[in-house]
Parts: C-alpha cells; sequence; structure tokens
C-alpha cells in the first residue's frame, strides 16, 4: 500500500503541469471624467477589454470632471473595499499631493496618465520613486509634438484645395493648464515657421458650445480664414457647426482637433472636417500591459519611470485604414497580449497609434 501511494504521489507530480505564473490580481481604473463621455468612456472600454484578455481583475469608480469629487469617490473605495493591488488614474491639478500620499500611504503600486501637474505642485510631487515609492511612473504622449502635427495636418488640407497666397488660421485653445498651452505652443510654432498668420487665440474651456459661440464670432472678425486648430475635437465640431452655418453649408475652411471621435471621424470621411489627432485613448490599455508585466516579473517599471507614445494624425488621405473605430468599434479584435514584453528580448514598449490601421487588424481568438 506504501509502495503503490509513492507511485500515484510521483506520478501526480510529474504530470500535473506546474503554472509560473502568478495568481491573477486586482486593478482600480479612475475615470476622471463622468460615466459615458466620450473619450474617457474610451478609454475605460479598451482598460476593461485589455484585462479581459490578460485575465486581471478592474474595478472603475468615476472622478466627475473634479478634483475634489475624485479624491473623495476614490477615498471611498479605499476605505470601504478591499484594496485593490494597483491604480491607474490621472491626477487633477490641485488635488495631485492628496492623491499620491493616500496611495502610497494604503501601500499600493500605482501609475499615472498623462503628465497634468507643473509649476510648484510637480515640484512638490517630485517624479515617479522620489518621494512616493509606490509610485511606478507615468505614462504620457507629447502633447506639444502633437499640436505641431494637427496644424501641419490641416495647412496641408488648405494646400491641396488649391488655396493661393497667404494663409490665415484661429486656434481654439482647452483651457489655460499645461496639456492645452502645450499643445497650442506646438501650433503656434509651426504657424510660425510655415508662415501662416496666427490672427487670433480663445480659450474654449473643452466646451462644443463655446467653440461654437466663439467661432462665429471670431469668423464674423476674421473672414479671410483659411483653417482653424482646435485642442479637441469636441470643439472644432463646434467651430465647424459654426463655420458651416455662416458658410451655409459649404465649409471651405480646414478645421481640425484632437481625440479620433467617432463623430469626427465621419466628419471627415464626409469631407466636412480636415483632420484628427489621436490614439491616446489607448493609454489605460497600455498601462494595464506594463502592470500586468510588472506583477509577473518584468523590470521595466524598477528601471524607468515613464511611458511615452506619439500620437498620429487621421486626415480625408488615410480616414479608410481607421474608419473602423469610428462607429460602436470591437476592441477585442485588438491583441493586447502582442504589446507584452514579458519573457521578450526587447526592453522597451513599442505603443503606437500605427497598428489600429484596418489593414493589420485581425479578429482575436476567443479561445
Amino acid at each position: 500500500m506504501t509502495l503503490l501511494r509513492a507511485v500515484l504521489i510521483f506520478v501526480f507530480f510529474v504530470c500535473t503541469p506546474v503554472s509560473i505564473a502568478k495568481p491573477s490580481f486586482s486593478v482600480l481604473f479612475v475615470n476622471p471624467s463622468l460615466a459615458g463621455e466620450p473619450f474617457w468612456g474610451k478609454v475605460q472600454k479598451i482598460t476593461e477589454e485589455a484585462s479581459k484578455q490578460l485575465g486581471v481583475n478592474i474595478d472603475v469608480i468615476y472622478g466627475d470632471g473634479n478634483r475634489h469629487i475624485q479624491l473623495a469617490e476614490l477615498k471611498k473605495y479605499l476605505d470601504y473595499r478591499a484594496s485593490p493591488d494597483y491604480v491607474i488614474l490621472m491626477l487633477y491639478p490641485g488635488g495631485a499631493e492628496q492623491t499620491l500620499t493616500m496611495l502610497d500611504n494604503y501601500g499600493i503600486k500605482f501609475i499615472t496618465l498623462e503628465q497634468t501637474i507643473t509649476g510648484m505642485e510637480k515640484e512638490e510631487i517630485g517624479y515617479p520613486k522620489q518621494r512616493f515609492e509606490h509610485w511606478l511612473g507615468e505614462i504620457y504622449f507629447d502633447n506639444y509634438q502633437a499640436g505641431f502635427d494637427l496644424a501641419k495636418s490641416l495647412h496641408d488640407s488648405v494646400i491641396a484645395s488649391g488655396h493661393k497666397g497667404d494663409v490665415n488660421g484661429l486656434a481654439i485653445n482647452g483651457h489655460y493648464g499645461s496639456e492645452s498651452d502645450k499643445r497650442n505652443q506646438g501650433a503656434a510654432d509651426y504657424f510660425k515657421s510655415a508662415g501662416i498668420k496666427l490672427q487670433q487665440t480663445v480659450h474654449a474651456s473643452w466646451s462644443k458650445e463655446q467653440a461654437y459661440t466663439k467661432t462665429r464670432r471670431l469668423f464674423k472678425r476674421y473672414p479671410d480664414t483659411q483653417l482653424i486648430w482646435s485642442a479637441s475635437d469636441l470643439m472644432a465640431m463646434g467651430a465647424q457647426t459654426a463655420i458651416r452655418q455662416l458658410q451655409k453649408g459649404d465649409v471651405k475652411v480646414a478645421i481640425g482637433g484632437f481625440d479620433w471621435l467617432s463623430d469626427s471621424l465621419s466628419l471627415i470621411q464626409k469631407g466636412q472636417l480636415s483632420a484628427t489627432v489621436g490614439g491616446h485613448f489607448m493609454m489605460g490599455g497600455w498601462a494595464l500591459i506594463s502592470i500586468f508585466d510588472f506583477h509577473h516579473g518584468n523590470k521595466y517599471w524598477h528601471k524607468n519611470s515613464q511611458i511615452t507614445f506619439e500620437l498620429s494624425a487621421i486626415t480625408r488621405d488615410n480616414i479608410s485604414e481607421y474608419i473602423w473605430i469610428s462607429n460602436n468599434p470591437d476592441w477585442s479584435r485588438i491583441d493586447y497580449k502582442q504589446f507584452s514584453i514579458l519573457d521578450k528580448k526587447q526592453t522597451r514598449y513599442d505603443f503606437s497609434p500605427e497598428y489600429l490601421k484596418q489593414s493589420t487588424q485581425q479578429p482575436v481568438s476567443k479561445h
């Protein structure tokens, strides 16, 4: 009997596969906006789809577009729910230090999206792993270059339309803050280098309605305008509506923004907008992939404090390659595992929007 038991135990250990992967872990994604808001809703959906493919447990809370509400909701979650292993969030100016201190005190590792904190507040919080040891790193994109690229795309559209002579532009910025200001500075530098006269820059607080109202006034003041650069697609659509009304349906002004919103892609396809720069709605998915790698032993976040990636411009020239992401896109078509660097020779992440071109998309196997 003893010999038989020994044989059975031997057979069990020899024949049973041993998994070296750690068990599933939990991530809290803090959506800084309202439930259903177009851009952050897309960020959330992609993050959730990546979590399904990677076998990660994910919860979501909302900041309702307000730093006080976001901080209160995060505190409530941490006080009354089981602490997650990791948190993905965007910091609001004015609330960064409190948020980071709370997460660090709980001993929760976290990644921040975008670089939203500047000036004295940035000096206070420092960089990842300096003052807050559980701050793994930041994932962000180059707003300056993105603003520059949008301005160039709009200029190219004006040239392609056959316009001769001087080019005059208007700029609609978001709010008075680092993100929109960097985008606007990139645009201003391109306009200067290309000899484009930037007639006026206004702020519209990311509001479609404000952009609409201000564009009507601006265009009456500057009727000889060939392009309107906007810091978001919503504001670009507000400007487009105003110009369409003023020009009685025949929009002759190149207009573009940021975010790759579904409506803006449709308008580009119809020839009513000229360009949109984006791809950053993938950043929550990128954060989750890097956390998955870190949790399973990859050393990237031990050696680095940031992941940066470039945005891309969608114009009338390449809209056919991206139109699949316009209406009710199936985000499971993306194979998120392919971007993991776990057990690979590469030491850097290659997060480029180029892979989103329709020609490169293949449905991901469900088994």
